[in-house]
C-alpha cells in the first residue's frame, strides 16, 4: 500500500470541498466522499511512495513552519485512462506552495522508500513533476466524465469565475498499510480566504 504526506485544509475550506463531493453524490455520480473512513478528507498529496518511516514525523513537522498557505482551487483535471479515470481539481501552483512541496520532499530524505526499497518518492511527486490537486472522484467511466466535470463548476459553487479560495493549515503523514494518519501542525484554523 502507498504511503504519503499530504497538505490538509482549514475547516471552512474542507467544508466547501466536501460540498462538491456531496453534489456529485446527490447526482448519483462517482465521488471521493464514498469512502466512510474518518481519515478520508479533501487533501493535496505532496509526496507519495511505497513506505515512509514514522521517524520522518519530526522532519515533516518542521515543514509546518510554511503554513498557512492560501491557495486557489481551479479547473478540473482528469488522470488515468480507459474507464478508470480520476477527476480532480487543480490547486493552482504558486511559488509559496511549490516551495512548501519541495521542503516536504526534502524532509523525506532517508525516510521514504519506493517499492524496490530504493530511497525516495514516486517520480510524479518530485519537484518539477508534481501536479497539486484535490481528488473529487475515482473510478469514473468515460460515459459519466462530462457529468462529473459539469457538477464541479466552481463558479456556481464559489461565485468566483477564477476558482475558489482555500487555505492549507496542516500536514499529515498517511500510512496506507495501517490506514492511519498522523496530523502535524494546526488544522482547525478559520479560513483567511475571505469567502
Amino acid at each position: 500500500m502507498a504511503h504519503s504526506v499530504e497538505f490538509l485544509f482549514d475547516d471552512e475550506s474542507e467544508r466547501r470541498l466536501r460540498a462538491l463531493w456531496d453534489a456529485l453524490a446527490a447526482s448519483n455520480l462517482p465521488n471521493a466522499g464514498r469512502n466512510p473512513s474518518p481519515t478520508n478528507r479533501p487533501h493535496v498529496t505532496a509526496a507519495a511512495t511505497h513506505r515512509i518511516d514514522a521517524a520522518a514525523d519530526h522532519a515533516i513537522h518542521q515543514c509546518t513552519e510554511t503554513l498557512p498557505i492560501p491557495v486557489t482551487i481551479g479547473a478540473p483535471l482528469v488522470f488515468g485512462r480507459d474507464d478508470r479515470l480520476v477527476v480532480a481539481l487543480l490547486v493552482v501552483p504558486t511559488a509559496r506552495l511549490l516551495a512548501a512541496h519541495a521542503r516536504v520532499v526534502e524532509a523525506l530524505s532517508g525516510h521514504a522508500f519506493t517499492a524496490d526499497d530504493e530511497p525516495g518518492v514516486f517520480s510524479h511527486s518530485l519537484p518539477g513533476s508534481w501536479t497539486p490537486h484535490v481528488t473529487m472522484a475515482r473510478r469514473v467511466h468515460s460515459d459519466t466524465l462530462g457529468d462529473v466535470v459539469a457538477a464541479l463548476d466552481l463558479s456556481s459553487h464559489s461565485g468566483r469565475p477564477d476558482g475558489a479560495l482555500a487555505t492549507i493549515t496542516a500536514i499529515r503523514r498517511w500510512d496506507g498499510d495501517s490506514r492511519t494518519d498522523v496530523v502535524l501542525g494546526k488544522r482547525h484554523e478559520s479560513s483567511d480566504s475571505g469567502e
